[in-house]
């Protein structure tokens, strides 16, 4: 009778001993006297452990940026499954070599209490790390998220995104330009033009960064075949990608060749951007601190749900969250604004954003931000290439970035088409601008003004 007591009352030193290889695998073998197991269990351990704070010290940005790599993120998703198959051998043999498993003793359930601690442990992380690959399959080119097509973006119209027939070799110091296309939208809004159009170029070897708005009411910008665009630049994408015959290289190669040219550049990528998703993306990176200059009182001012609420801000410094950026880039009709200065404050954002994703915040805004970039931006940027860009906007010098705005007097105001309102360019001092700011680029023969 004793002895049968004996087999099912449990042995604490049981559970002590798994509870000390959840802590540390190979401790709980320690207790129970296996010396030698313990060492196997804890060196593996000790050295993922010591690797790990000598990467996170020496190159965290060169880390964060591999996190960008679908392959390097398979790679953590593959080393966190094994870990956690390490440590429950661990806890279970610590355990197993005091006492069998009876569900009659409470032992056997604080045990199964500590697996389940540690599958969620290691659940969380690689729930992140998967999210991170789906938002990389989703955003890049050739990711598998099917993002050849930008669907709904425009009306309802897909937008297709062919792979780019160049890439710049960023190891020998090439450029990289990256066109920029921002659409609008809101719901009940039947029109989704291209109303901001920016190109960003990154110099790899010297960090200088430099940002050019286009205005979205240019006329007459020469199309890629030499012809003249006799219409707002702001609806050539959406034009070339309906009416193939006349545009046969379709929407996204017609915009980038075409405003590559504007500017003696060669435009290597494309992405459009939703301007709504960067509320959600203000907000994941716990919002951006703005300088505002000039007071804005902007009455007829609609939020992004169609509803008439007016802006109004003073000068000074604030801290702003995803609807209050996303209202101070998107008012442009107050006293003395216009598309010019909204486009200048859509600089000043993009250059606040890049301020704020530090190292330190990026880590613990990651979660929001995956789920902000995923819903909000198309690329035409190869998966493989990601890291490389990531990589660049991590080393760029922020603090010598160069914005500017092509506005009068490098464009003239005039009545286009139908007493539409155009702006009529300068084409050779749009051409000098590019080349001061974004040199080294393929050069553009300059072309005629324009006549409307």
């Amino acid at each position: 009778m004793q002895e049968s007591l004996s087999r099912t009352r449990p042995d604490p030193r049981a559970a002590l001993a798994a509870l000390l290889s959840f802590v540390f695998p190979g401790v709980g073998q320690a207790y129970n006297g296996e010396r030698r197991l313990a060492w196997v269990l804890a060196i593996p351990t000790i050295l993922l452990i010591v690797l790990t704070v000598l990467l996170v010290s020496i190159a965290r940005s060169a880390i964060l940026v591999r996190l960008l790599d679908a392959r390097f993120l398979i790679g953590l998703i593959v080393l966190d499954v094994a870990f956690l198959g390490w440590r429950v051998v661990a806890i279970v043999q610590a355990y197993a070599w005091r006492e069998r498993p009876n569900w009659r003793r409470w032992t056997t359930y604080a045990v199964a209490g500590v697996l389940l601690a540690t599958m969620a442990m290691h659940a969380l992380p690689a729930y992140y790390l998967g999210k991170a690959l789906d938002t990389l399959n989703s955003v890049a080119f050739g990711g598998g998220g099917g993002n050849s097509e930008l669907q709904g973006s425009f009306g309802g119209v897909g937008v297709e995104v062919p792979v780019p027939s160049e890439h710049p070799d960023v190891s020998a110091g090439d450029r990289i330009n990256i066109l920029l296309v921002g659409i609008d939208w809101y719901p009940g809004r039947a029109e989704h033009l291209t109303d901001t159009m920016l190109v960003v170029s990154l110099n790899p070897v010297t960090g200088q960064t430099a940002m050019i708005s286009i205005p979205r009411d240019l006329y007459g910008a020469i199309l890629p075949d030499g012809r003249a665009y006799n219409a707002k630049l702001n609806s050539l994408l959406i034009r070339a990608t309906i009416d193939k015959a006349t545009y046969p290289l379709g929407g996204v190669p017609t915009l980038k060749a075409t405003i590559g040219r504007l500017l003696g550049i060669k435009i290597h990528y494309f992405a459009a951007i939703n301007l709504i998703g960067f509320k959600q993306a203000v907000d994941a990176i716990g919002g951006v601190r703005i300088t505002v200059t000039r007071a804005i009182s902007d009455p007829t001012y609609n939020d992004e749900f169609a509803n008439k609420v007016g802006y109004w801000i003073r000068p000074g410094t604030y801290t702003m969250n995803g609807h209050e950026a996303l209202a101070y880039v998107r008012s442009r009709k107050g006293i003395g604004d216009n598309d010019f200065t909204r486009a200048a404050r859509q600089q000043q954002l993009l250059a606040a954003i890049r301020a704020k994703l530090t190292a330190g915040s990026l880590i613990t805004a990651l979660p929001g931000l995956l789920d902000a970039v995923k819903t909000t931006i198309s690329t035409d940027v190869p998966a493989d290439q990601i890291p490389v860009l990531a990589q660049a906007v991590q080393d760029a010098n922020v603090a010598n970035l160069q914005r500017a705005v092509i506005q009068p007097p490098i464009v003239r105001p005039a009545t286009g088409p139908g007493g539409a309102y155009i702006l009529v360019p300068d084409f050779p001092a749009i051409l000098a601008l590019g080349q001061r700011l974004m040199g080294n680029g393929v050069a553009a023969l300059p072309s005629r003004t324009p006549t409307p």
